[in-house]
């Protein structure tokens, strides 16, 4: 019996512990992973309805599928620091998204482009994330 009063204390005190212990903010590379439908785009500050991206799968083994407004699909690898978001296609060049705001839910991302014809574009994306899909 007091062996039993013993270790019900244990766990008694082992749940308090756990219980009292600081919660851990996650990374925006937790909190980027789902499915990301694009809510509304905006370039150089003007709505956009044109064919830039329309829905973006983030997978958690590191992998990526971007789809535009064609139903042209693009996939390849990520990674996520606090600022941003880079999408590394297994062919063409890296796409850097920079992270204004990430919840799980909600993104607001940033992708600067520079070219010789259209100068200095800004496109700002906001972002809807659907949550995980089982394939």
């Amino acid at each position: 019996m007091k062996r039993l009063l013993n270790y019900m204390m244990f766990i008694g005190i082992a749940t308090l512990a756990i219980s009292c212990a600081e919660p851990v903010e996650p990374s925006s590379s937790q909190r980027v992973i789902g499915t990301w439908q694009v809510e509304e785009v905006y370039v150089q500050g003007q709505v956009e309805n044109g064919d830039l991206i329309e829905r973006l799968v983030i997978e958690r083994d590191g992998n990526f599928i971007l789809e535009d407004g064609n139903g042209v699909l693009t996939v390849g690898t990520w990674s996520s620091d606090d600022s941003s978001l880079t999408l590394s296609p297994a062919e063409g060049e890296a796409t850097v998204l920079n992270i204004v705001t990430l919840t799980y839910t909600k993104g607001h991302f940033v992708h600067n482009l520079s070219s010789p014809i259209l100068g200095d574009v800004e496109i700002r994306y906001l972002m809807e994330n659907l949550g995980e899909i089982d394939y």
